[in-house]
C-alpha cells in the first residue's frame, strides 16, 4: 500500500488503495481547506495541494464543495396558499439571517394538501430562521384568527381581508425586532445558484393579496397588537436558535 508522505503536525495521509466515494473524499477536501489556512505558509500550501488533487481524482466542482454545508429545512406553512401576510413574514426573516426559501405544497397519501416554507442556508442560520418563522408564524396566525373572531355581522371575503390587514401589521411591527437578531451571510448568490441546481423545477408566483383598501385601522391593529410580542437573545454555548423565545 503506498502512501503518500506524512506531513507533520497536519497528519495529511490517506492511502491510494483506500475504496471512498465522493461523499468521503467531499469531507476531506474539507478538512484540507481548513488546514490550507494555516499559518505555516508551507503547510498550507501543501494541504491546498491535496484538495485539488482530491477534486480532480473525485472530479468534484468548486460550487460542490463551497455548496456542500448548505442545509434545507422544511417548516409546515400556516395557509394553503401563498399569502401576502405569511410571505412577508418569511421575506423579512430570510433577509435578516441570510437565507433563502421556497414554497412547496403537496398532497398526502390521504389525499390532504399540506404546505411548508422550505428554508435554505448554512446550518446556523437557516436553523434560526426555521425557528424564527415556525414560532412567529404561529403566534401571528393565533392573533390574527382571534381578531377576526371580532368581526361581526361581515361577509367571509371582508373577514379575511381584514385578517390579512391585521396579520399585514403584526409582520412589519415583529420585523423590526427581528432585525435585532439579524446575522445575514455574503453568501446570497451561492444560495440561489444551490437552488437553481437543487431544484430547477421552482418558478416565481406572486402572494396572494387580499388586503382591501379599507384596512387601514386593521393594519393598524396588528401593529400594536405585535408590539406585543418580545424576542429574546439567549445563551449558552451551543446558542441553538440564537434564543428567540418568546
Amino acid at each position: 500500500c503506498f502512501h503518500r508522505r506524512i506531513l507533520e503536525p497536519l497528519q495529511l495521509i490517506w492511502c491510494q488503495e483506500e475504496i471512498m466515494n465522493r461523499e468521503d473524499a467531499m469531507k476531506k477536501v474539507k478538512k484540507c481547506l481548513a488546514l490550507a489556512k494555516s499559518s505555516n505558509e508551507h503547510e498550507a500550501a501543501t494541504a491546498l495541494r491535496q484538495a485539488q488533487a482530491l477534486m480532480r481524482e473525485y472530479q468534484l466542482t468548486d460550487f460542490e464543495v463551497s455548496a456542500s454545508d448548505i442545509k434545507e429545512v422544511r417548516v409546515r406553512a400556516q395557509s394553503s396558499c401563498i399569502v401576502a401576510w405569511e410571505n412577508r413574514l418569511v421575506n423579512r426573516i430570510c433577509g435578516a439571517f441570510g437565507t433563502e426559501r421556497f414554497f412547496d405544497r403537496q398532497y398526502d397519501e390521504a389525499g390532504n394538501l399540506r404546505t411548508w416554507y422550505v428554508f435554505i442556508g448554512f446550518p446556523s442560520s437557516v436553523e434560526i430562521a426555521a425557528y424564527a418563522y415556525e414560532i412567529l408564524s404561529r403566534q401571528c396566525a393565533k392573533a390574527r384568527r382571534e381578531h377576526v373572531s371580532k368581526q361581526k355581522r361581515c361577509k367571509p371575503a371582508t373577514k379575511t381581508a381584514r385578517g390579512d390587514a391585521f396579520a399585514w401589521g403584526w409582520v412589519d411591527r415583529v420585523a423590526q425586532l427581528i432585525h435585532n437578531f439579524a446575522q445575514p451571510t455574503e453568501n446570497k448568490q451561492l444560495l440561489l445558484s444551490y437552488m437553481e441546481h437543487q431544484h430547477p423545477e421552482l418558478k416565481i408566483v406572486n402572494a396572494k393579496d387580499r388586503i382591501d383598501k379599507k384596512s387601514d385601522g386593521h393594519i393598524h391593529a396588528g401593529w400594536q397588537a405585535g408590539a406585543n410580542d418580545e424576542l429574546n437573545r439567549g445563551v449558552g454555548s451551543t446558542q441553538q436558535h440564537q434564543g428567540l423565545l418568546t
